[in-house]
Order: C-alpha cells, then sequence, then structure tokens
C-alpha cells in the first residue's frame, strides 16, 4: 500500500510540473510536426555490424488535410536496386494507418498490412510504423519525470501499448521518449522488445521550424540505434521546404509513375 500511494504522488507531482496530461503532453508533440503541406530530398544510410554501409537518396512529398489525415508519398532515386521503389501512406488520426509500397521489379502495387508495420523500412533500423505517427488511442501513457537531454529539458513518457495486438502491430512492449518541455518535440525514443529489454534507441537531432507562425516543425536529421544486432540507420534532409504540394501524388496511380 505505501509503495502504491509513494508512485500516485509521483505521478501527481509529475503532472503538477508540467500542468498537462501525458496524453496532452503526446497529442501536442505530434501536432508539432504535422505541416500542412511539404517537398523535401533526404539520404538514407545504413550501417551494418562490420561499418559497412548502404545509401539510398529518396524524395518524399506530404501534405495535412482538415480532418487530420496526413499523406505521404517516399520515392526512392539511388541505387539502382531500389530505383523507382515507392511507398504511399495515409495517416489517419484516430484509425489504423494504411501503407502500400510499389516494387518496380514486379510492376506491382500491394498494400503494407498491419503485421508488416514494425518490418524494417527499405531494409534501415527504422520501422516501416516509423514513418508515421502512431495512434494517440493505441497507447496508455504515463509521465516519469523530468529529465535534461542534450542541454534541453524534456518530460520523460512511456507508452504501452493497450493490447497484444498492438504489441505486434507496433513491434515492441513499451517505449519512452523524451518530449521538449518548451515545444514538445520528441529528442529520444527508447523502444523495448517483449523481454522488456531495450532494442532501439531512435535520435531527432536536428529540427527545422518550415512553419514559424504556427509553430511547425520536420526533423532534418534523425538516427536509429539498434542495440541488439548493432546495425545504424540515419535519416537526414538535404533540402525541405514547405510548399503547396499537388493532391495527385498521393494517389496508387502517381505511385506506379516512374
Amino acid at each position: 500500500m505505501k509503495t502504491i500511494i509513494i508512485t500516485v504522488l509521483f505521478q501527481v507531482a509529475c503532472m503538477a510540473v508540467s500542468g498537462q496530461t501525458p496524453e496532452e503532453i503526446i497529442k501536442k508533440s505530434h501536432d508539432a510536426m504535422k505541416v500542412s503541406s511539404f517537398e523535401a530530398v533526404s539520404t538514407l544510410t545504413i550501417t551494418d555490424a562490420r561499418d559497412n554501409q548502404r545509401i539510398r537518396k529518396n524524395t518524399m512529398a506530404s501534405m495535412s488535410l482538415q480532418d487530420g489525415t496526413e499523406k505521404r508519398i517516399i520515392k526512392f532515386l539511388s541505387p539502382p536496386e531500389v530505383k523507382g521503389t515507392g511507398i504511399l501512406i495515409y495517416d489517419y488520426p484516430e484509425k489504423s494507418d494504411d501503407m502500400w509500397i510499389y516494387l518496380p521489379a514486379l510492376r506491382k502495387t500491394r498494400r503494407i498490412v498491419s503485421t508488416e508495420k514494425s518490418k524494417s523500412f527499405m531494409g534501415s533500423e527504422f520501422s516501416n510504423s516509423d514513418m508515421t505517427a502512431p495512434g494517440l488511442e493505441d497507447f496508455h501513457y504515463e509521465l516519469l519525470g523530468e529529465e535534461t537531454y542534450r542541454g534541453v529539458p524534456c518530460v520523460k513518457i512511456q507508452s504501452v501499448p493497450v493490447s497484444r495486438d498492438k504489441e505486434d502491430e507496433y513491434g515492441y512492449s513499451r517505449s519512452v521518449q523524451w518530449v521538449d518541455k518548451n515545444n514538445y518535440l520528441v529528442h529520444k525514443t527508447e523502444y523495448h522488445d517483449f523481454d522488456g529489454e531495450l532494442f532501439k534507441t531512435i535520435e531527432n537531432r536536428t529540427f527545422k521550424e518550415l512553419d514559424p507562425e504556427h509553430h511547425k516543425y520536420m526533423v532534418t536529421h534523425m538516427t536509429a540505434q539498434n542495440h541488439s544486432n548493432d546495425r545504424s540507420s540515419e535519416m537526414v534532409m538535404e533540402k525541405v521546404a514547405m510548399t503547396a504540394t499537388d493532391p495527385s501524388y498521393f494517389t496508387v496511380s502517381y505511385l506506379e509513375k516512374e
């Protein structure tokens, strides 16, 4: 009973410090990254345990709708073995996302089902689900306290999937995020496997404020470290700009256009 009381008092203290529930903080962190529309060119570098590297160049476009849905398309430019590969994402605010992948070698588009969202994104240490914002209602949240990360005051929030199905979909039993107290940007996320062991860390190292009027940001440099196999991946945005994006980009027919 004493332990329970101490835990409750600790959680109340955390809420008093932030003045918000963990659900409110996570929602604001999602909102801070939701730009009305943008286009970008980025490089994905995949490094194995022996420091061998594979480098993949891609273009990306995104558009947010009034209902909260974000549509995103990613098309790979190089190297030759992945050139023309494309991924289309409909990131919904309150239901499971839709994802499609186009494979030019087969000239075929197929849907990425929920059981594949925890799989590797284009052979990297990022997963398919890392390319979207997790559904708010898919997790239970808990404030763990405050901690400075890389000189930035942050709130630590734990997210636990609401069901075994959601654990399987996302590929982890829980995550812990370091959320900036000032602008709600997530600087680091640690992922724990089904045995409770830390297996992956994603760091958002730099951001660009694309829409200063509404305080909307874009991650321009992010890394993923897999602690179980010593592999790592890095995504860097060389060019990113807020611009009016053509709605026709976010269709299967455009995805298949080479």
